[in-house]
């Protein structure tokens, strides 16, 4: 009760002296829900209805993510503000968490691939040594999961560092010194980026296989151009300036204005769509391993081997989580970098951010 005969109660008063608070209290009971349905349809999924239809599993599943995510982000905004990014931090919070099992893994534990055909096919339970579940060889979905994010993770930062060391590098002189070096940057370039990347990756991989090594390199020749571009687009913005041109009046040399005055000021755009990159690359390299021209499935794990494994459709109706557990990881991961990468964007880059 609000008014009674003009008189404003104690509760309303409150609210209306104090909005803020009124609004991370409804807030916090809206995460709250949210989070309780998304953790109640992810148990009805494995517990209950785990043995029915796929359709079924994977509208219960993704109902209950979105359920966890959209609560959690509520309950972090009734916290810390409406200010907060809540993507943001959750995002933050899934990568640390993600390269935290993939270093865990390096130092021995979540390690063992080793086959059981006593257990196969075996349905996630956390009441169980393998709360994941196992595939078709009885081998630990978790484990498998987990050197496959370590597998993306490699070729991606991977093949991101070298498109960063050579096209912010070829960027910087063609938008720097223009002219023909600008001219040839620009010609190869766009042959590059013309090609068809499945085609090319395709060709790149027949002629010298399917390991680690040879994917990276596969994709840093894709990135190469994209970082290229970014990098002279920005040289071409920051060339203009009053300070490299006061660095050229007091006699500077070009490789000084490039690598202490225009460089600093390109990295940190260049920092930002990196993070974009890496979650393109990685969704490259797990599609040529769902087509079966990637990583070798059978000494290297990788989420695109697992999917493809999956794709049975007797498997996939008997035993969903070997191909729904690696592509909710690539998903949170890929959204994870892109939501990282589009704030990082904003914070270095705000006249870009408005547009």
């Amino acid at each position: 009760m609000a008014d009674i005969g003009g008189v404003i109660t104690e509760p309303a008063a409150q609210e209306v002296v104090d909005p803020e608070r009124g609004r991370r209290t409804r807030l916090a009971r809206e995460g709250s829900a949210r989070l309780v349905i998304g953790l109640a349809l992810l148990l009805i999924q494995l517990l209950v209805t785990y043995d029915s239809v796929a359709w079924l599993q994977v509208i219960l599943a993704l109902g209950g993510i979105y359920g966890l995510l959209t609560g959690v982000g509520q309950l972090i905004r009734a916290v810390f503000g409406s200010r907060v990014d809540p993507t943001v931090w959750i995002s933050m919070a899934w990568l640390f968490i993600l390269v935290l099992f993939v270093f865990l893994q390096v130092g021995g534990l979540f390690d063992s691939l080793d086959a059981d055909f006593q257990d196969r096919e075996r349905p996630p339970s956390f009441t169980t040594d393998e709360p994941l579940g196992t595939d078709r060889l009885g081998k630990s979905v978790m484990n498998q999961s987990i050197r496959g994010a370590r597998i993306s993770l490699i070729v991606g930062l991977g093949a991101v560092g070298i498109g960063l060391a050579v096209g912010s590098v070829i960027g910087l002189a063609a938008g720097y010194f223009r002219g023909p070096i600008e001219g040839t940057f620009n010609i190869i370039t766009d042959a590059v980026l013309a090609f068809p990347a499945l085609i090319l990756l395709f060709s790149i991989v027949a002629i010298f296989g399917g390991s680690v090594l040879v994917i990276t390199l596969a994709l840093s020749v894709l990135s190469i151009p994209t970082i290229g571009r970014l990098s002279r687009a920005n040289t071409l913005t920051f060339a203009a300036r009053e300070f490299v041109t006061a660095a050229k009046s007091m006699g500077a040399s070009n490789g000084r204005i490039l690598f202490r005055e225009i460089m600093p000021n390109v990295a940190l755009p260049l920092a930002s769509y990196a993070f974009i990159i890496v979650a393109v690359l990685i969704v490259a390299e797990t599609s040529l391993a769902f087509l079966g021209v990637g990583i070798d499935p059978i000494s290297t794990p990788t989420w695109g081997n697992m999917i493809q494994e999956g794709r049975d459709p007797n498997l996939l109706e008997k035993a969903p989580h070997i191909v729904f557990v690696p592509g909710v990881m690539m998903f949170l991961t890929v959204l994870s970098l892109n939501r990282v990468g589009e704030s990082l964007r904003s914070l270095w880059d705000p006249r870009e951010a408005k547009l």
